[in-house]
């Protein structure tokens, strides 16, 4: 079990460099990245604080299933990806710009009040 957990642990900490790294401006990220970059996240901040404004997130985190992060609205400078975890009963906001930077995540009470309307 402790192999399988360092062996998962690597490969989150090999994506990180795509998560939270500035894009390279070549390409421009689609809503369904955005949304599967939104759960690859709330999987490495189950592992590790990556500076992100609600820190290193609850374990369980890791476990919650793609279908639970869903696109909440689409810009033309970026997404903003709702996840929820039902097992906990909290909600984050992914605000990732098109070139697939994740520029914020926040909890449901702090995201209502810092991006001016309710989801």
């Amino acid at each position: 079990m402790k192999k399988l957990s360092i062996i998962i642990c690597a490969a989150l900490v090999s994506l990180s460099s795509q998560a939270f790294a500035h894009g390279d401006g070549h390409s421009v990220m689609e809503a369904d990245a955005a949304v599967k970059l939104a759960q690859t996240s709330a999987k490495m901040l189950s592992f590790k604080d990556h500076g992100m404004s609600v820190g290193k997130i609850d374990d369980s985190w890791s476990q919650v299933a793609k279908s639970e992060f869903v696109l909440s609205e689409q810009a033309k400078d970026g997404f903003i990806i709702k996840g929820y975890n039902a097992k906990i009963g909290q909600t984050l906001y992914f605000t990732i710009d098109k070139s697939g930077q994740v520029k914020t995540v926040e909890e449901s009470k702090k995201f209502n009040k810092s991006h001016g309307h309710a989801h």
